[in-house]
């Protein structure tokens, strides 16, 4: 990543922003949108709010003086090329809704009608969504859970390589690495395998847009020369929620013209120039200062992860994960500490450091709350954190008891019965009360929260032990998504 303003990638510039303060400073007069023209100030609430007015900033394309998403010719156009120097990419598309649109594009880029695609059962919805979409037809990599923390942490490579060997016709292969949990999969050797075979790689690194800056981190899967990487620079960066970044990789699998052809069809035509001012200049501060800033992150994660475990009844999990259920490495910023040793769930501590000591973790589930450690953080907002771990600690003793937090659900796929987009799209549906859905095919999603996995999804059969599974978390205070019968009490099926 080179600095010298003479270079064609001085990633000091942010060029699509000082395209929108040239702009800005210019002062039309507008007859063109937004109605609120940059010139009437928004509601005194919604500007206090702001911490300031928004709205001269909120410009739009206007006779090509502000460069265009879905046709960049000037600014963002370079503001791109600058992405992808910084991140190592061979190109990079700006995204205004998050990893979501990534996903999708990168799966209905790659993945036409009745091709297969395998894919984690854990993947996110965006993946399902765009299996939906594109009529692809699903090859799901069953969940391998771990031990102690109970959640399929990572893919196992032998899996997939026996999945491609019974599947001579797949398209693609979609993981997600790092998870949210922060613990990655062994990436570069799925996409040797992968490309010995001629399929492509798409990895959902939505969690791990910083790993490109910094060499004690895990190594990105644009490094690993992953056909598309999906990134949201939002979550472990400092841009706008909904600012994201897709990146490609030349390596002969992917089309790139097909990939600027679908975000143009999923995406706005009206672009966020604020989001997309967002990414340019967070794209600057990372090239520039990132590694710096990456520094502090970690030695400030390896404190915290350190004093945490020494609390009694609290663990952080570290390098012993390395190894345990094809886990490959782990995100040190991420903390996944462990709570339910205790006696008390991951709920009820973020409850508790919610309304006690107004601190936010990322989520929560039965045993565990998990935290990440930002360039937003300092050893202040880390030791209060921690300050209140100990507080915890000294107010509930530790209990032999933890394992009757048990999440894991039933082993095995589900049984399918029809496929998932036309199960989703089926108009014969009606609704019946959830104890008599056994043996019926589902036309919503069960999708238990956390872990976000989904137990069953359109088109697959209900069994009692998934009903069983169902009543067991909501017993746990766990929740389900997915379902339209927000009270749980019934469930949409297909009629077949």
């Amino acid at each position: 990543m080179t600095t010298d303003p003479t270079s064609r990638y001085d990633q000091t510039r942010m060029p699509f922003l000082e395209s929108l303060i040239d702009e800005k400073l210019n002062q039309s007069t507008s007859f063109h949108m937004p109605g609120h023209k940059g010139t009437k100030a928004p509601h005194p609430l919604l500007q206090e709010f702001f911490g300031g007015n928004l709205h001269p900033a909120d410009l739009v394309e206007i006779n090509h003086n502000v460069d265009y998403l879905h046709s960049p010719k000037g600014a963002l156009l370079k503001a791109q090329q600058l992405g992808a120097a910084a991140y190592g990419a061979d190109h990079t598309f700006y995204l205004i809704n998050g990893s979501t649109v990534g996903n999708m594009a990168a799966v209905m880029s790659t993945v036409g009608p009745q091709q297969k695609i395998i894919m984690s059962r854990a993947s996110h919805r965006s993946v399902y969504g765009a299996v939906v979409l594109s009529s692809a037809i699903p090859v799901y990599i069953e969940p391998e859970y771990h031990p102690d923390i109970e959640f399929p942490l990572a893919l196992n490579v032998n899996k997939i390589k026996e999945l491609l060997q019974q599947h001579s016709d797949v398209a693609a292969i979609h993981i997600t690495s790092p998870n949210y949990y922060g613990v990655m999969s062994d990436t570069a050797s799925i996409c040797h395998m992968a490309h010995a075979h001629g399929v492509a790689v798409l990895v959902d690194e939505a969690h791990g847009s910083h790993l490109c800056f910094h060499g004690d981190l895990p190594r990105s899967a644009v490094a690993l020369r992953a056909d598309i990487i999906v990134q949201s620079t939002h979550k472990t960066q400092g841009s706008l929620t909904q600012s994201a970044m897709l990146h490609v990789n030349d390596n002969g699998f992917v089309n790139r013209a097909r990939i600027a052809q679908v975000l143009s069809l999923l995406q706005s035509s009206s672009p966020s120039s604020i989001l997309l001012a967002s990414s340019d200049a967070t794209r600057m501060q990372m090239a520039t200062e990132g590694q710096q800033r990456l520094s502090t992150v970690i030695v400030l994660s390896q404190n915290a992860r350190n004093t945490i475990q020494r609390m009694n009844g609290l663990w952080c999990y570290g390098d012993e994960l390395i190894g345990v259920n094809h886990v490959f490495t782990y995100d040190p910023t991420k903390l996944i500490i462990r709570v339910s040793d205790l006696g008390i769930s991951g709920f009820q501590v973020s409850s508790l450091l919610r309304n006690q000591y107004n601190i936010e973790v990322e989520f929560a589930d039965l045993k565990h709350i998990i935290c990440s450690i930002t360039i937003a953080d300092t050893e202040s907002t880390v030791n209060k954190l921690l300050d209140a771990l100990h507080h915890l600690t000294s107010t509930n003793s530790p209990t032999t008891n933890s394992n009757e937090m048990s999440i894991r659900p039933p082993s095995g796929l589900p049984q399918s019965a029809i496929n998932l987009r036309d199960a989703y799209f089926s108009t014969k549906t009606h609704t019946i009360p959830l104890c008599d859905a056994i043996g019926r095919v589902l036309a919503e999603n069960v999708i238990p929260y956390p872990p976000g996995i989904p137990l069953l999804v359109p088109g697959e059969i209900m069994e009692q032990r998934h009903l069983d599974y169902i009543h067991h978390l909501i017993e746990k205070g766990s929740s389900i998504v997915g379902m339209e019968d927000l009270s749980l009490k019934t469930i949409r099926i297909v009629d077949v």
